[in-house]
């Protein structure tokens, strides 16, 4: 259990933790380890040495480090024998967007050039291949096209694939060798000594011919010929799918290439043809779909009406959702009669289930976008139908029944008043399914009542049915996890009946401790922390390591601040007594986390929300206690007097009004904690973002509410921004109590402001009283962030120069400028959510204390503090700034480095790493008088 639970806690910032420990180990010594096994005279520690580079790359991608190695490995290629050459070439391959880190670019072709001229053609082959691996850091070196397009006369069969692999290569790089090169290539195509093979192996080339207008249309006249003059399979195959991929990169032949496409689709007999041009046409409609006309999705639909090959249809329909599946489809008319509707009718109900699932998938596409002129319920009941045909089938793929159900997920968000038929479809269906089969459906469900949970009420007995039934079967699985959830789901944040209860934890007494977990994570999710606490109480006892037992008893205590919530009294006479206590259970879940979160299993995201919830808890008791003390100690009766002396009626509510003041500064101070807390988590999903928003907007609310308040008793009126913030706040769709409760404080608040008078200010305290109430009260459920991160994103940083050992400052004239260097790394895995687009670096300069020498020309007033920020766009996960700063002030500073990063949507994330420098400042005069001054008394004594 402990190494399961260990693989699924994957937080955003576990990735910089592991960065942290591996900088421990000094690269110069990793590379001094590996140049021994170079210089080894055994051709095995050599071979082992060279290697071992493509991952010391990986865990040291700065350039120094990766330029030196590189040329270590020129040495060895230009000295060694062919095997280790062979080594080498796959060591360039495989370190490819490591290449334009290489600073002595010139040496290390220089070295690697010379083995060309070898009389060795194996050795000239691999070289080629070598300079072909690296085309795109010396794309534009003419010694380098020249050996190229010799080699490709050569009569060894080897240096000459060798030479096509490079001109592929530098074809793809460089417009000058494309545009070079490309009739050389038509020459070798046409003439008779080339070998059949030999001229498969050229024809890629012309895909690369894209760069300009003329080499790209003298490309496409030769691939043409091409396919008159060799009508063979293989030929037509392989120069069609050239003329394609050209046709993408160039974008200017996509209709034209479209339209030829659609010919040998037509008239040509041959399937392997028919498989290919399909294919192409797919590329394209993905690729340059706004480029596509109405005719020739006719034309593909009159195809697939046409063909007798199911396998065909398949590939037909394949590219219509491709094509449909853009935001092209709204620019070409669907007319009543066109063939394209026919298809749908057609073949939704086809027996090749392949067939028909993907024309349901084409029919629900279609009317998302509101290209079908009917009713979406024709739509609904076929996607039922075809759903129901899956079911009873059992021999039926995986695959289709989830792109089936994902299409019924689709039409259930785009049209959330068909929900429930949908539900109620795949419930009764539930009995029917099997393994997973049965899995997808309740993965379904769960997609479906994530967003309109209301409406799995109708499902529950079904589910509680096939609940019982797996627990009868002992059927361990996913299955029973997504069950849970679906009763979480349904119960919507309320209490869940003692029956209900009892299977659920039935349930996971038949399971293993991992499945235990799961549900423990889905309880808190939507709110079910009484049913998380008894689980997690048993799984505390089962686990092996420190840093898990901890996190485990951390969402105990939380669970544990659920309960007690939830005993408070109808007349909240314990309100403030089980608030302070759900505070200390805080406290305790705070310090279990800091307890556990480590290197290896960093807790950084739980440890920032749980602080803010914290202090959020601590805003709302003390609004609370603000309003208690208005009831036991009300304005003494001098303050009508003197309210009255002064002509402002407000003054008589001058303590309660400072006190509530300070209420609202304690709330703005979280919602700008709450603020950064979204801002830093770059990795989490959009939920679990939107689950901290509703944190900030529950305490913004609160705040307008008090704000309004204060404006009334000083002015009279209430401020209609504030009041406008909070209808629109209380208006959106959010989950949990806290949506009843934010509702509710907005329906007060205007009861509060149009039935009682403005001189009332017992009515209005009582409506600030209850707000805090009903928000003390609300159930906030935690986010998945908080328990598991889908992606995970990290910069790691390198800056120079660096202080010595001892962290010595580093020594700089005040009347020069320090060159500081900050290279930087993105280490990130599949981006789900949101990609690094640029990163901005910010250098802050301060003056931490001034020297106690100073010269005449030094001015105490100069500039102690800068600020500097670069942004830059990274280029395969690398990125370098450099800033000069200047220190004209004597003394100690500091500078502090920050990365931040800056997504595809132009939104700036402050994920960090920091990084802070110690400078001293001198100057060379004063060092010089200090100097003879101390010489002078020494020779005085």
């Amino acid at each position: 259990m402990a190494a399961s639970m260990s693989n699924s806690r994957n937080m955003n910032s576990s990735i910089s933790e592991n960065v942290t420990a591996e900088q421990e180990q000094d690269a110069n010594s990793a590379l001094t380890e590996l140049d021994k096994g170079l210089r080894s005279i055994k051709i095995g520690n050599q071979c082992e040495a060279v290697v071992k580079f493509p991952k010391l790359f990986e865990k040291y991608p700065f350039p120094i480090l990766i330029n030196s190695a590189l040329l270590k490995l020129a040495d060895v290629f230009r000295g060694g024998n062919n095997f280790i050459r062979l080594c080498i070439l796959k060591v360039t391959q495989q370190s490819e967007k490591h290449l334009d880190k290489i600073i002595n670019v010139d040496e290390f072709i220089k070295r690697i050039f010379t083995v060309l001229h070898s009389n060795d053609p194996v050795a000239r082959a691999i070289t080629l291949r070598t300079l072909g691996s690296i085309a795109c850091i010396i794309s534009e070196k003419k010694n380098v096209h020249h050996s190229i397009v010799f080699s490709l006369d050569s009569h060894d069969a080897v240096e000459v694939e060798a030479a096509i692999f490079a001109a592929d290569h530098f074809s793809a790089v460089s417009k000058t060798f494309a545009a070079g090169i490309c009739s050389k290539i038509a020459e070798m195509i046409s003439g008779l000594a080339t070998p059949v093979d030999m001229k498969l192996q050229l024809i890629p080339i012309f895909q690369h011919m894209h760069h300009d207008m003329t080499t790209a249309s003298k490309a496409w006249q030769v691939c043409t010929s091409l396919l008159e003059g060799y009508p063979a399979c293989r030929f037509v195959l392989l120069t069609l799918d050239t003329m394609t991929q050209l046709a993408v990169k160039s974008l200017f032949t996509v209709q034209q290439h479209v339209q030829l496409l659609l010919s040998y689709l037509q008239t040509d007999c041959r399937q392997s043809v028919k498989i290919i041009c399909l294919n192409n046409l797919k590329q394209l409609a993905k690729i340059s779909s706004h480029l596509w006309r109405a005719e020739y999705i006719e034309s593909i639909s009159d195809f697939m009406m046409c063909t007798p090959s199911i396998r065909l249809k398949i590939f037909a329909v394949n590219v219509l959702n491709t094509i449909c599946n853009s935001v092209a489809v709204q620019l070409i008319p669907i007319l009543p009669e066109a063939k394209l509707k026919a298809v749908c009718q057609e073949y939704c109900y086809h027996d090749n289930l392949t067939l028909s699932t993907r024309t349901v998938q084409l029919m629900t596409v279609l009317a998302k976008s509101g290209r079908l002129n009917n009713e979406i319920s024709e739509e609904i009941t076929m996607i039922q139908t075809h759903l129901i045909l899956l079911i009873s089938n059992e021999k039926c793929p995986l695959k289709e029944l989830k792109l089936s159900l994902q299409c019924a997920v689709q039409v259930c968000q785009a049209s959330p008043q068909y929900c429930c038929s949908f539900v109620e479809t795949m419930a009764n269906l539930l009995p029917q399914a099997q393994g997973k089969h049965a899995e997808l459906l309740c993965e379904s469900l769960a997609a479906v009542g994530d967003d309109n949970s209301q409406n799995l009420q109708g499902a529950v007995p079904s589910i509680l049915s096939y609940l019982s039934q797996s627990i009868e079967t002992s059927d361990i699985s996913n299955t029973q996890v997504f069950l849970c959830t679906l009763l979480f789901q349904a119960a919507r944040g309320a209490i869940i009946p003692n029956q209900i209860k009892d299977l659920i934890l039935q349930s996971v007494d038949s399971s293993n401790h991992w499945f235990a977990y799961k549900i423990v994570r889905q309880a808190m999710r939507y709110s079910q922390c009484g049913i998380a606490e008894i689980l997690l109480h048993q799984l505390k006892k089962e686990i092996a390591s420190e840093n898990l037992y901890y996190w485990l008893t951390a969402l105990e205590f939380l669970c544990q601040i659920e309960t007690k919530i939830n005993s408070v009294k109808a007349d909240n006479s314990n309100l403030l007594k089980c608030s302070s206590d759900a505070l200390e259970l805080y406290q305790k879940a705070l310090v279990a986390l800091k307890a556990g979160s480590n290197q290896s299993f960093s807790l950084k995201f739980p440890i920032e929300y749980i602080s803010v919830r914290i202090q959020l808890l601590q805003a709302h008791q003390q609004l609370l206690l603000t309003c208690n003390t208005f009831r036991t100690s009300p304005p003494p009766a001098i303050a009508s007097a003197l309210a009255a002396t002064n002509g402002q009626d407000s003054a008589r509510w001058s303590q309660i009004i400072g006190q509530l003041e300070k209420c609202v500064q304690e709330y703005e101070e979280l919602s700008v904690k709450i603020s950064e807390l979204h801002w830093s988590s770059f990795d989490a999903d959009p939920l679990s973002l939107q689950n901290v928003d509703i944190l900030q907007q529950s305490c913004d609310v609160i705040k307008s509410s008090i704000t309004t308040i204060v404006s009334l008793v000083h002015t009279g009126a209430g401020l209609l921004g504030e009041r406008r913030k909070m209808h629109q706040t209380s208006d959106k769709d959010l989950d949990g109590s806290i949506r009843l409760a934010l509702q509710q404080i907005s329906i007060n608040l205007d009861t509060t402001l149009h039935t009682t008078p403005i001189s009332d200010m017992t009515s209005k305290i009582e409506f600030l009283s209850s707000s805090a109430k009903l928000m003390l009260q609300a159930s906030h459920p935690y986010p998945r962030y908080f328990f598991q991160s889908l992606q995970s994103t990290a910069v790691k940083l390198a800056v120079s120069p660096q202080q010595n050992i001892h962290q010595e400052p580093i020594s700089i004239r005040c009347d020069t400028h320090m060159t500081l260097k900050v290279e930087g790394v993105i280490q990130h895995n599949d981006s789900l959510y949101r990609q690094v687009e640029c990163v901005t670096i910010t250098a802050k300069t301060n003056l931490q204390s001034r020297s106690s020498a100073t010269s005449s020309n030094n001015k105490m007033n100069e500039a102690t503090s800068q600020f500097f920020t670069r942004t830059v766009e990274p280029h395969n996960d690398y990125f370098c700034v450099n800033f000069l700063l200047p220190f004209p002030a004597l003394g100690i500073h500091g500078i502090t480095i920050e990365a931040a990063i800056i997504d595809e949507n132009g939104a700036t994330w402050n994920t960090g790493p920091k990084e802070t420098l110690t400078v001293k400042s001198y100057d060379d005069m004063i060092l010089r008088q200090q100097q003879q001054a101390r010489f002078q008394r020494l020779t005085q004594h």
